[in-house]
């Protein structure tokens, strides 16, 4: 099971479980998103947890914005080697 923190604009990271094909948004006790301001913060609350890896998804709105055409749409993947 991988761990995936994607990162959206405004500083905030939301917390995803992926098995195969199948992507969960990680909920907290009160049911609304994990939400993290930092990877750090993130990576200190799943310390310890049973995940075989954790990457970090980016999605860039920059080209999209500078009136450039997005072709593929495909985010930048980083391993941050938590596990």
């Amino acid at each position: 099971m991988e761990l995936q923190i994607e990162s959206l604009e405004g500083g905030i990271y939301l917390a995803y479980s992926v098995e195969g094909k199948e992507k969960v948004l990680l909920r907290g006790g009160n049911h609304d998103p994990l939400k993290f301001s930092s990877l750090c913060q993130a990576k200190e609350h799943f310390k310890g947890q049973q995940y075989q890896s954790a990457c970090l998804i980016h999605l860039s709105a920059y080209d999209e914005m500078c009136g450039e055409n997005i072709v593929s749409g495909i985010p930048l993947k980083t391993d941050l080697k938590w596990y």
